[in-house]
């Protein structure tokens, strides 16, 4: 998901902030199934900002009322930024995706699998898939556990800290 809200935005930033006057660069995408309307706009030819535009306004509908507003909000967040903070964030990015791609790499040279261009590509797409997953649940399992320990830490002090507590009287 990070990906693609980062590859709208990057195709927002684009197409909004040059007008339309350039021909944009290519935005990785993820490859549309057959038969669907993305694949119908990406198939008819070279790509063009009005096609572009199509793809994200029907990207952009895709999401949940939820993911959009979160996509404007970071959009006018990074409107604000100064072109030093955008390089910034996009070299970060850059990190990110190579970090991903080394580990990528890694994790199919363990798996001891001699696969061929295809399967290598699969490999990559799930690997990445389920690492995502796994990384996710790591946040959550951690965000869980650090809103019970911040619980038991304010039962604590609530505790040591109430009027009535023998150990505050003792002060």
């Amino acid at each position: 998901m990070a990906r693609f809200l980062s590859s709208l935005s990057a195709l927002a930033f684009g197409l909004f902030v040059t007008g339309h006057a350039q021909t944009p660069t290519p935005v990785p995408t993820q490859t549309p199934a057959p038969g669907s309307a993305l694949s119908s706009l990406s198939s008819s030819g070279p790509p063009t900002a009005a096609n572009r535009l199509e793809e994200f306004r029907h990207s952009f509908e895709q999401l949940t009322p939820e993911q959009q507003q979160r996509f404007l909000q970071n959009y006018h967040r990074w409107e604000d930024l100064t072109s030093e903070e955008r390089e910034i964030l996009r070299q970060r990015q850059r990190m990110r995706e190579k970090k991903r791609d080394e580990d990528t790499a890694e994790a199919l040279q363990r798996s001891g699998l001699h696969l061929t261009e295809e399967q290598r590509e699969r490999f990559r797409k799930r690997y990445q898939q389920e690492r995502r997953k796994l990384e996710e649940q790591l946040l959550k399992d951690t965000q869980e556990r650090r809103q019970a320990g911040n619980t038991a830490i304010i039962e604590e002090l609530r505790k040591e800290f109430s009027p009535s507590s023998p150990s505050n009287s003792m002060r």
